[in-house]
């Protein structure tokens, strides 16, 4: 019998959380996960090796390219903007690793560096951020880049868009830029709702395109202030 596959939108460290949305799954469910598994949240070390043990997939996002750059040297007490800065909280990361051995880290950096810029399943294409409108482009480098880092709703990179990306017959499904729904469009979904912040984390099924959602659990959530994560339990 075929197992339903879902995408799972950005995690943040929110373990909790995930074993909610999971639980509310068909049983035995695939998952592929759209990227940034990692900082905001408290638990991001239990959420990596969740997807680890299981065999799921995942796609490359932003924070995990900073924890895989600064994991290390923080935990050798080497500060950076990753871990000091409001604007990313690894230190929410770097606190869920303290206390587990170097070869925990390592496997888990490795794991990291071992992820795709996109996954292509039949029709669909699985990025982090908003990929479509470079997937014919042939600087792989350049296409990996652009598709971890472009934002639907800042056109930063439209310079690079390729010309009738929005009738490609492909539908993108990608997280990155948070909404407090997931945004359905003629060829994308954005599924990023914003768990992080205590909205809630969202998935989508490949088979029927049903989302899925579930309320984020406060035992994962932060407090942001001075730069610093500190447990609300």
């Amino acid at each position: 019998m075929k197992r339903e596959t879902f995408v799972v939108g950005d995690v943040h460290g929110c373990f909790n959380t995930l074993l909610d949305l999971v639980n509310k799954l068909p049983k035995e469910a695939n998952l592929i996960f759209v990227g940034d598994l990692c900082d905001k949240g408290l638990y991001t070390k239990e959420v990596i090796e969740f997807i680890i043990k299981n065999g799921y997939r995942s796609v490359l996002g932003n924070h995990d390219m900073h924890m895989i750059l600064n994991l290390e040297d923080a935990l050798n007490g080497k500060d950076s903007l990753w871990n000091t800065s409001s604007r990313y909280y690894g230190s929410a990361t770097v606190n869920s690793y303290k206390g587990a051995s170097k070869s925990l880290v390592k496997e888990h950096i490795s794991f990291l560096k071992s992820l795709p810029a996109f996954i292509e399943i039949d029709r669909f294409l699985i990025t982090h951020g908003f990929g479509l409108p470079f997937y014919k482009g042939r600087d792989e480098k350049f296409k990996s880049f652009l598709m971890r880092v472009n934002r639907i709703n800042k056109m930063s990179y439209k310079e690079f868009y390729e010309d009738g990306y929005e009738s490609y017959d492909i539908i993108n499904i990608f997280g990155h830029i948070s909404f407090d729904e997931v945004q359905v469009g003629k060829n994308y979904y954005a599924i990023d709702t914003n768990v992080k912040r205590g909205n809630k984390l969202s998935a989508i099924s490949l088979d029927t395109l049903e989302i899925v959602n579930t309320k984020a659990n406060n035992k994962d959530l932060a407090i942001y202030k001075e730069d610093l994560c500190v447990s609300t339990m």
